[in-house]
């Protein structure tokens, strides 16, 4: 008999706490509004939502990563435009040294300009966005030259910098180029397609008012022209990909984020009416069971 009056007792301590369990997890799904905290609150969507996570993490930095290629291929492309305005410049002026109306003051004086658009070129080519210098390869906290026009020839000097540039990913994980060297776009080792000699050379052949030879320094700038226009189209197609990425990347967080939710949001409307319900039945059962009548052992025997 006192077996019978253990058991109805283990089965009200029971019940009880099964009801504490269900106020425990209501007022945590309340509190925090999630549904899932730890693997034992659902099991069977613990691997999916791990992925999810993982997913968003990956998809969240690679967005990230993307704005800041953004700001420094905008960067760069925006220098590209400069440089493209100041070679025309050299193009115009060449054309105005080789006409019949030019003498050696003038050309000397047009070289004074060249001088001086060198110097602006290799300022562009050291163009620094957020602390990098942007064509300067990996070694980006490197200028890519030094302009000095007494003791350095060329006057630009060695480049600085590294070969290898960087390379963005995009949400589906492929890779592009982000990034040309200053080597690549104005000092390019292919003489047809090399910004800065291409101006020293028309300056050297003003300085020396050489008319066959200002003839033949004019010769390539039409090809040097659109190599530059070919480096400043690259950083255009870059900054497509670079949006295109970014844009994916927002569609993707926005998906993943709603299937996350779904495996691991609570819904707190319903949490709080469990919480209310449960804590309703706690306090019935904790009435129910002190007004019980109290018998001693003996009334038993």
């Amino acid at each position: 008999m006192i077996r019978n009056i253990d058991a109805a007792s283990d089965r009200y301590l029971s019940a009880l706490s099964a009801i504490s369990q269900r106020i425990a997890r209501a007022q945590r799904e309340v509190s925090t509004g999630k549904r899932v905290t730890t693997p034992s609150d659902d099991p069977d969507s613990t691997a999916a939502l791990l992925s999810l996570r993982a997913q968003l993490s990956r998809v969240s930095q690679t967005k990230t990563n993307l704005s800041r290629f953004k700001t420094e291929v905008d960067g760069a492309e925006s220098t590209l435009q400069s440089a493209v305005m100041l070679f025309d410049r050299v193009r115009s002026l060449g054309s105005q040294a080789a006409s019949g109306t030019s003498n050696a003051l003038t050309r000397a004086g047009i070289a004074d300009e060249l001088k001086s658009i060198i110097e602006r070129l290799a300022g562009l080519a050291n163009t620094d966005v957020g602390g990098r210098y942007v064509f300067s390869g990996d070694t980006d906290q490197s200028p890519a030259y030094r302009v000095d026009f007494d003791t350095q020839t060329p006057p630009w000097g060695a480049y600085l910098g590294s070969t290898t540039s960087r390379e963005a990913s995009d949400p589906m994980g492929v890779s592009f180029k982000v990034a040309m060297t200053a080597p690549e776009i104005f000092d390019n080792a292919d003489a047809s397609k090399s910004v800065l000699q291409a101006v020293e050379t028309l300056r050297q052949a003003l300085l020396a008012d050489d008319d066959a030879a200002v003839e033949d320094a004019l010769a390539p700038l039409a090809g040097v022209s659109q190599h530059l226009n070919a480096a400043l189209m690259f950083y255009g197609m870059v900054q497509t990909q670079v949006s295109d990425g970014m844009s994916t990347s927002e569609s993707l967080i926005v998906r993943l984020s709603s299937e996350r939710s779904v495996l691991e949001d609570a819904d707190t409307a319903v949490a709080i009416l469990e919480l209310e319900q449960a804590t309703f039945q706690q306090e019935a059962a904790l009435k129910v069971r002190a007004a019980s009548p109290t018998r001693s052992l003996f009334e038993y025997l």
